[in-house]
């Protein structure tokens, strides 16, 4: 069992490293194929580690609202405040065009329209995991686990006609969203126990030829993929490139287990995707006021490096500070008399 999380872990500190990544200045070919996978990825993983619950459908609610929306909430009105009283001046944001009673209320609505998150664009995976957890818990209530293709094959025939009809994330909590969500958090859930490691060989070999399909679908779509704006292009190759990079993903996340800070960074991914975007935006500043560069001067690899890199170590402190106050994060604190695995 600590091989199997090790590699989840894994799997989701390569998953939150791209995220960091493809939210920075980044040249457009990167940023489409990063896009195209690593959302999926993150579902599909949440899919992998979802057990059947026997608890009542209120308790259920209760237990995924503590562990999802009370984070949420809270880190929505902090960020707030910040981008409030700093991040909205920066000159490279459009913080000052923007009504501060919009993103406000988008704290409730927790939608991408006008600006709606723009105090924190990434907190949405919150609200939306939210909803596909409770979706696939009444799923299984109510046909004992049977059915599993019929309802992923009409989530994602209804969520991706949304897409074409709405061509717009509109409703609250992104629930238009996790109708093709729940396709790789039910895809993971029934696939969980297929995965095992295979030699570097393989991995590299068919890894980079999954990448590739994954780069090539991404090329022949007519839109870049944005979960969060509920926006797929085409079907095929939505599907066909998410499925291709969060396989290759994970293929290589059984290799890299035994890198502990990449581990570490997966432990505590929901950390990372609460803050980063402030912190990014933090280290844009440190640029363009300390150097005198604007942000377009800045989308070549090794900047986009330095973006990544520097504020993942601004969320080390964050993650030290939040470990000694889980309860910021739905999470109780380890009893005393209990034994806790540290991250290595």
């Amino acid at each position: 069992m600590s091989d199997r999380v090790k590699w989840i872990d894994a799997a989701k500190g390569i998953g939150i490293i791209l995220v960091v990544m493809s939210h920075a200045p980044i040249h457009d070919s990167i940023k489409n194929f990063l896009f195209a996978f690593h959302m999926p990825m993150f579902f599909y993983l949440s899919g992998i580690v979802y057990k059947t619950s026997s608890l009542p459908t209120s308790t259920f609610i209760l237990k995924k609202a503590r562990g999802l929306l009370l984070p949420y909430f809270i880190f929505s009105f902090i960020t707030y405040i910040v981008w409030f009283f700093v991040t909205r001046h920066f000159p490279f944001t459009s913080g000052d065009q923007v009504d501060p009673i919009v993103p406000f209320s988008g704290i409730f609505i927790s939608t991408p329209v006008d600006y709606q998150l723009t105090y924190n664009p990434a907190i949405w995976f919150l609200t939306c995991l939210f909803v596909v957890e409770v979706l696939f818990y009444l799923y299984q209530r109510l046909s004992k686990g049977r059915w599993l293709p019929i309802l992923l094959i009409g989530c994602g025939f209804i969520g991706y006609l949304s897409s074409i009809i709405i061509s717009s994330n509109v409703l609250p909590w992104s629930i238009l969203v996790a109708l093709t969500a729940i396709v790789f958090y039910g895809l993971g859930y029934a696939t969980k126990h297929l995965w095992k490691s295979y030699s570097w060989r393989s991995v590299l070999i068919v890894g980079a030829a999954l990448y590739a399909i994954t780069f090539i679908a991404q090329g022949l779509n007519t839109e870049r993929i944005d979960m969060r704006g509920n926006i797929y292009g085409e079907i095929w190759y939505f599907y066909i490139g998410a499925t291709a990079g969060l396989i290759a993903t994970i293929l290589l996340a059984h290799k890299l287990a035994r890198f502990h800070y990449l581990v570490y960074l997966g432990q505590y991914s929901i950390v990372i995707l609460l803050l980063h975007f402030p912190a990014l935006n933090l280290m844009k500043a440190s640029v363009y006021y300390g150097l005198n560069m604007e942000m377009a001067e800045t989308t070549t690899l090794p900047w986009t490096l330095f973006y990544t890199v520097s504020t993942l170590l601004l969320m080390v402190p964050c993650i030290i500070f939040l470990k000694k106050y889980p309860f910021l994060l739905g999470k109780k604190k380890p009893k005393k008399s209990q034994r806790t695995v540290k991250p290595a």
